[in-house]
């Protein structure tokens, strides 16, 4: 059952999908209309998910899933990232690129490979990033960090 993401409780499970590219607001619409049609639809076991999404910064898609109501399963999952697959492979975001960091430099949020961060001009230990790893919605008020605090940590010199 789609929900609007504010609506969403703040412990819901997010999964976060960055696009190398920024995606267009006619894209965001065009994804966003698929999305709320299979939200509707979507069920485990009977029971229908209340789930939600946002585009944030014309670069990341948060889905967002309230197991507090019903949990979810494998195949209910399975559907999802069948779904999102098709979406990456259409818009060529390239999503599941694990390796790429997003970090914000003067005001403005460039996709780097993590091999390339310590060549990257400008990039410092205390540079933000977008950590991508957190799990919870509550959590995306604090996702902007030093890339110090992050798992890419390691790939500057």
């Amino acid at each position: 059952m789609f929900v609007e993401f504010q609506n969403l409780s703040d412990n819901s499970r997010i999964l976060i999908y960055a696009s190398e590219t920024i995606i267009s607001e006619e894209t965001q619409n065009i994804i966003g209309n698929k999305l709320k049609v299979f939200f509707d639809k979507w069920y485990h076991h009977g029971k229908p998910l209340t789930s939600s999404f946002n585009f944030f910064y014309d670069r990341f898609l948060v889905l967002g899933l309230d197991e507090s109501k019903n949990p979810t399963g494998g195949c209910s999952m399975d559907v999802l990232q069948n779904l999102i697959l098709e979406i990456d492979n259409l818009y060529k975001f390239n999503f599941y690129e694990r390796m790429n960091v997003f970090v914000k430099i003067d005001n403005k949020i460039q996709c780097i490979h993590s091999s390339n961060l310590s060549n990257y001009n400008g990039i410092s230990k205390e540079t933000l990033f977008f950590n991508l790893n957190i799990s919870n919605k509550k959590d995306l008020d604090n996702w902007l960090i030093p890339i110090k605090d992050g798992w890419c940590s390691r790939f500057l010199n």
